[in-house]
């Protein structure tokens, strides 16, 4: 017998499938017009539990969707009867926005208990912890569980501990809600827990397991990992420390399964900054894990203040002397490891011991900490660059704190980071990467002008299908190096060399090789360099050896002169000219104004790249000198 919602008794007769009779596809799922009496018409079965399951319903009296959690067993045990009612006893008895309502308790055609309440649309905690984005803003997930709390806190003035909090039990909806899920294992201050003995739901890492120890391990506080008899609700406020821990941390704070009781009963930080390094935790709440989990239970606070803490955080209030303090102990720590990072780099730059004249020392083993000098330095200036931005972070006006964080970014340090390394290697890559599609235009262009070369050049003379051929294999070895992204500046600058020289011989050493030489070495030479081939001094040998080779070998008879010495001057033979003076100058005016153009883009092109860096680099030594307090 119960009553509907206008207080009028009403005789509730439940009627259910046998689910022996249906196919073993289908058992558990009532088909969609099947009425519970001629209130509720059954859906689709939405959740299970170790003792129930529940189904979606259709309330037809009110007209509202509801969720109606039933036994699921065929035959319990009557114990388990008294548990599934006592369960939604305890849970109607709670009202608050985060507990859904019990509607109706009622028993089915079989004398089976079920209670309809409050249908939920939402995800789990669980649900949103699976990933490493929350999927929720961090302040949503941090006021649902103010509301958590405040709702485990009615429990408790009620005489009720939960003992089963963990993330699938909390529920955050779709329209801003939060609630409190499964009540089953609840505890009742002053009763008997002789019921929940038997109890084996021991499936799943997640699973509820009772007996000595109700609840479900890693979320178990030390007292119910003990198995202790009078656990009451500040056991529930250990498992909500262990939420806030997991929600800001990104992990549990203990293992799944019976690790977790063990590492509940050990002991071991539980402050999430302590686990979560990479994450920019706040203080007041790391201080809020600490304590909610606290081994001594008469340590802890209640589940109303860890709620209002937490508000007071969402609203705005720091713990300014909490701040204070821990930004001076970030201080000392980044000090100390600034100190460390430069004995270490001096210590790395100290040179090898010098014998007295006339005495030998044995070459000592250098020590492993010379050896490591410099990933050392490396890792301890990283440290004190951390520490030093969390001291500024926590108090802006510590003194101190800007002026080291200040002197870490503009003072580089004595051995380049590894990490700057590669990102310097990359950036020669793509530079080079750059410099080759250029090229690979001017090789192009070089092509594209060899027509007029052959128009002013003898039929039957093979240096302009040479020069041709060195364009083309040039221009092949480029395209190669674009598409591989594989730089070759040192075979490029031998390629160069060859056409200098082609060059040399073909219009005199003193015509146009010297012209075409400076260009090339110039845009060599400003390409990063993979090997010795592309230093300066590499590119000026080859070069000048290049132009003046075919000179000495003129004088030396191997090659036809290409230059007379009169008393009215220098006469010039090229070998690769022939034809009439209109066409010779007219080629000779377009090479002149491609060379002079040439040099000059690659020239503005490294000027607007140094003015480029320079900017960036004062601007960046701009934002940082603001920073550090200005001298008074």
């Amino acid at each position: 017998m119960s009553r509907s919602e206008t207080g009028v008794p009403t005789q509730v007769a439940v009627a259910t499938i046998d689910e022996r009779s249906l196919g073993a596809e289908a058992r558990g799922q009532p088909a969609a017009d099947t009425l519970l009496a001629t209130r509720y018409r059954i859906g689709r079965r939405i959740g299970k539990g170790g003792m129930g399951e529940v189904m979606a319903a259709r309330d037809e009296q009110v007209g509202r969707d509801v969720a109606i959690k039933r036994m699921k067993a065929a035959n319990p045990h009557p114990r388990a009867i008294a548990r599934f009612v006592r369960e939604a006893s305890i849970q109607g008895r709670l009202e608050h926005p985060s507990i859904p309502p019990v509607h109706e308790i009622g028993r089915d055609a079989e004398g089976l208990p079920f209670f309809a309440m409050k249908k939920l649309t939402g995800v789990t905690l669980a649900k949103l912890l699976e990933g490493d984005d929350l999927g929720f803003p961090l302040q949503r997930v941090l006021r649902a569980f103010t509301d958590v709390c405040l709702a485990v806190e009615l429990a408790h003035v009620r005489g009720i501990v939960h003992r089963d909090l963990k993330p699938e039990n909390i529920m955050l909806g779709d329209f801003g809600e939060a609630y409190v899920l499964d009540w089953g294992v609840a505890k009742v201050i002053g009763e008997d827990d002789g019921d929940f003995a038997d109890i084996d739901s021991s499936s799943g890492e997640h699973a509820t397991i009772a007996g000595t120890a109700i609840g479900t391990p890693g979320y178990m506080s030390p007292e119910q990992a003990r198995g202790s008899a009078d656990v009451d609700g500040r056991a529930d406020v250990y498992t909500l420390g262990c939420l806030l821990f997991e929600i800001l941390a990104g992990e549990p704070l203990h293992p799944r399964g019976p690790e977790g009781l063990r590492s509940a009963l050990a002991g071991l930080d539980t402050r999430p900054s302590m686990r979560a390094l990479q994450r920019t935790i706040a203080p007041e709440l790391d201080t809020l894990c600490l304590h909610a989990t606290a081994g001594d239970r008469e340590a802890r606070m209640t589940a109303r203040e860890l709620g209002e803490r937490v508000q007071r955080y969402l609203d705005g209030d720091r713990d300014l002397s909490l701040r204070r303090k821990l930004a001076r102990d970030h201080l000392e720590r980044a000090r100390g490891a600034f100190a460390a990072a430069a004995a270490t780099a001096a210590a790395a730059m100290t040179g090898p011991q010098v014998a007295p004249k006339g005495t030998r020392l044995a070459p000592p083993a250098p020590p492993p900490a010379l050896v490591l000098a410099a990933p050392a330095a490396e890792a301890a200036r990283a440290s004190a660059m951390r520490e030093a931005a969390a001291a500024l972070a926590l108090d802006p006006t510590l003194d101190g704190a800007a002026e080291l964080v200040g002197r870490l970014m503009l003072e580089p340090p004595r051995e380049t980071p590894r990490e700057v390394e590669v990102l310097i290697a990359a950036e020669d890559v793509r530079l080079a990467t750059i410099n080759t599609w250029a090229g690979m235009w001017s090789l192009a262009a070089a092509l594209a002008f060899m027509p007029l070369v052959w128009w002013i050049s003898p039929g039957s003379n093979g240096h302009v299908a040479a020069l041709t051929t060195l364009f083309a294999t040039n221009l092949a070895i480029s395209a190669y190096t674009y598409v591989t992204r594989r730089p070759r500046p040192g075979l490029h600058v031998l390629m160069n060399a060859l056409v200098v020289a082609m060059t040399a011989v073909m219009f005199s050493p003193v015509l146009v090789a010297p012209g075409v030489a400076a260009t090339l070495g110039l845009a060599m030479a400003t390409t990063p360099r993979f090997s010795w081939l592309g230093s300066g001094a590499a590119i000026t040998a080859l070069m000048t050896g290049a132009t003046l080779g075919p000179l000495l070998l003129e004088r030396l008879g191997v090659l036809p002169e290409t230059m007379t010495f009169q008393t009215r001057g220098m006469w010039l033979h090229g070998p690769g000219l022939a034809g009439g003076s209109t066409a010779i100058l007219l080629v000779g005016t377009v090479y002149i104004v491609l060379l002079i153009a040439g040099a000059c883009v690659m020239g503005d092109a490294m000027r607007t790249r140094i003015r480029a860096a320079s900017r960036t680099m004062h601007l960046q030594a701009w934002q940082l000198r603001q920073l550090v307090p200005a001298a008074t």
